[in-house]
């Protein structure tokens, strides 16, 4: 089995512009956009796509879904907390679109979503001159998790399943 490549490097290739992130809804976010991958899953998602194919051409067996920073904390970065879920479910959505897309064509594709941390850290404070200062509280980062992942379970996990137990 071979697992696609870094998505953050391809999206890089197609020197995007800060208008190419602040599409659509997003265009109301009050920071810098740019290099915010997610975004791209509700801005252009085609490149998104474009990137999948690319992978899945090179012999990628598994796509990951574009959703690594999909999180109310991360995006909270960006101003653009409110669409994380719906970067989430967006980027799960594209990724399995692409897949059933080979898998019509005869090719075997998997979808693996991306889950990755957040930019904030439970046990270091931000602050050097309050030690005991933490941006987030455990329970905050907890409920952050539970609120983006059922998106992208809902959109992987139950069209998967007949996948991983297929009788071929």
């Amino acid at each position: 089995m071979i697992l696609d490549g870094a998505m953050g490097t391809m999206i890089q290739r197609y020197g995007l512009t800060e208008e190419d992130y602040r599409g659509g809804k997003l265009s109301q976010c009050p920071t810098e956009l740019k290099g915010n991958s997610e975004c791209l899953n509700l801005s252009r998602p085609e490149i998104i796509k474009a990137i999948h194919r690319e992978y899945i051409e090179a012999g990628a067996d598994i796509i990951e879904s574009n959703t690594f920073s999909a999180n109310r904390i991360s995006q909270a970065e960006y101003g653009c907390e409110g669409f994380a879920a719906e970067m989430a479910y967006e980027g799960a959505r594209l990724a399995r679109e692409v897949a059933d897309e080979a898998i019509a064509n005869g090719r075997k594709v998997w979808v693996a979503g991306s889950v990755g941390p957040t930019s904030k850290s439970l046990s270091l404070s931000p602050d050097v001159s309050d030690p005991a200062f933490r941006a987030y509280s455990f329970d905050q980062m907890k409920e952050d998790d539970a609120g983006n992942h059922p998106k992208i379970y809902d959109e992987l996990i139950i069209k998967l399943l007949p996948l991983f137990f297929s009788k071929e």
